[in-house]
């Protein structure tokens, strides 16, 4: 790195060099140690300007412009109270249609695949028979 580049880089990220890329700071580094009077000139001049912007603070907006500001606003939009609640309602209602549905079908399926009896489930299982031929054997 020579002066010229110390001297954009300074000017462009300012005199502290820990705000530089860090691919640049260890050639800085060097050349700082090998021109020390040059760069630390170089760094002083920045460093007053990095102070001065640091400290600039931007100004808060005044209670008229604030105000002003808040008039100007739009009002917030209320619906109608009788939407919010059918909304709810409807939904609720969905809910408890879907879970008797849910119960309807499972006592439907449950009287679907319980055992017949317990001796035509014997006999059938022992004779090979399905369990609507079983009623032609008779009582075992």
């Amino acid at each position: 790195m020579d002066l010229d580049r110390f001297a954009a880089l300074a000017e462009a990220y300012g005199g502290d060099v820990s705000r530089w890329p860090e691919v640049e700071r260890e050639a800085a580094a060097l050349l700082m140690a090998t021109e020390p009077g040059a760069t630390a000139s170089r760094l002083a001049v920045e460093s007053d300007l990095d102070w001065a912007l640091d400290s600039w603070r931007a100004p808060g907006a005044s209670q008229a412009l604030q105000s002003a500001i808040l008039a100007s606003a739009p009002a917030p939009r209320r619906g109608a109270a009788w939407r919010g609640w059918m909304w709810r309602t409807g939904l609720g209602a969905g809910l408890m249609a879907a879970g008797a549905a849910g119960v309807m079908a499972g006592v439907v399926v449950s009287g679907a695949v319980a055992p017949v009896g317990e001796l035509e489930v014997i006999s059938a299982a022992v004779s090979a028979y399905d369990a609507l031929d079983v009623e032609l054997v008779g009582d075992v």
